[in-house]
């Protein structure tokens, strides 16, 4: 970067994360003063000073770097958009990423903090939402870890900059961080298939658990779960919030399962059409009850839109056409588990994602359930 540079963007380096802060207060992700002087304060250029964008949706990334004197501006501009970025990429997958603004926004304010709290963050990545905890709570409240010791060490550098100074540590966030338990919040800023039993442990009586459940499916299923001795239990958050699994997960694509079917199919009419996991509620809800199960949309040449459901026990499932017949096959039908999860759903009314809830409890079990931990309940 140049000193023409930095001089030329300074003043908007200054002004963008105000101006952030005002939109995303606008648009209600923010409401506590706490929160909103956190964004204005912490500058998020610092944690991303290289990005890859997707520019024409096509999945081919092109790298946008800060220090490229020409396109400084741009950069900043899409920095301080309500927008995740991608900073790490593995061909054309993402490795590590900078989360939504206005996710992170809705998270820190679900945690309803009044600043006395102790907060284990799981996944630093970046370092930028261990600083708007450091911003809105003061660094001797905040521990977080990365099982990437060099996301660590290079978060901690930026932090250190900005004169933020948490106890940072390169652990496998499953296992948090039993060294200063317990703690009043805990908030995962990647994604798990379960909530680690650890958790549970390190969580003060009363205190908060905020994770996302990681499912090849989607639903971007985020419960906050109220600790109480050997369990933790509490409703889904009302908005969607999806985040990069853990690295400890094994994952295959689509194209890898749609190589591993097992067994002839037998066809026959469906009740239902793909389209019903697009619905925001019903997804998560699907999704949350059936892991392993991954989704994939094929346009044959001259054939009908082909909507794949497959598992990597080698089961499979697939409707041509909207509507269409259904052929399935492999050791489990997946799209009749689909349509008896479709009829409970409907059952219950089409609850929105507030409506369900989860409870975990020390033997490691986890209830999913409708309304209230003793009304309509599913393991999963």
């Amino acid at each position: 970067m140049t000193g023409g540079a930095a001089t030329g963007t300074a003043g908007l380096e200054r002004e963008l994360p105000h101006a952030m802060a005002a939109g995303l207060t606008a648009s209600g992700a923010l409401s506590s003063r706490r929160w909103v002087s956190a964004f204005e304060a912490v500058p998020r250029h610092v944690f991303v000073p290289r990005i890859f964008l997707d520019l024409d949706g096509t999945g081919s990334y092109e790298l946008l770097d800060g220090c490229d004197p020409g396109r400084r501006r741009e950069w900043l501009e899409q920095v301080y958009a309500d927008e995740p970025l991608v900073i790490e990429l593995d061909g054309d997958a993402w490795v590590s990423s900078s989360s939504q603004p206005s996710l992170m926004a809705m998270m820190l304010e679900a945690l309803t903090v009044t600043g006395s709290e102790r907060v284990l963050e799981v996944g630093t990545g970046t370092g930028y939402n261990a600083a708007l905890l450091c911003a809105g709570l003061g660094s001797e409240q905040v521990v977080s870890v990365d099982i990437d010791a060099g996301l660590v060490d290079t978060a901690r550098a930026r932090l250190r900059g900005l004169g933020y100074v948490p106890v940072l540590a390169a652990a496998d966030g499953a296992g948090g961080y039993p060294g200063a338990a317990p703690y009043d919040r805990i908030i995962a800023t990647c994604s798990m298939p379960r909530i680690p039993l650890g958790w549970l442990a390190q969580t003060a009586p009363g205190g908060l658990i905020m994770a996302n459940l990681y499912r090849e499916l989607g639903g971007g299923a985020l419960a906050l779960l109220a600790a109480a001795g050997d369990r933790a239990s509490g409703h889904f958050l009302p908005f969607s919030g999806g985040f990069m699994p853990t690295r400890t997960v094994s994952r295959a694509t689509g194209t890898d399962l749609l190589g591993r079917r097992r067994g002839g199919g037998a066809r026959r009419p469906a009740a239902i059409d793909a389209g019903v996991l697009d619905d925001d509620a019903f997804g998560m809800f699907a999704a949350l009850r059936l892991p392993g199960i991954q989704r994939l949309g094929l346009l044959p040449a001259g054939e009908p839109e082909q909507a794949w459901l497959l598992g990597h026990d080698g089961s499979w499932a697939c409707q041509a056409g909207p509507g269409g017949l259904v052929t399935q096959g492999g050791p489990v039908r997946l799209w009749d588990l689909l349509e008896a999860i479709y009829r409970d759903w409907t059952a219950l009314g089409c609850p929105p994602r507030a409506e369900l809830g989860l409870t975990v409890t020390a033997d490691g079990s986890h209830l999913l359930w409708h309304s209230a931990p003793d009304g309509p309940a599913w393991t999963l």
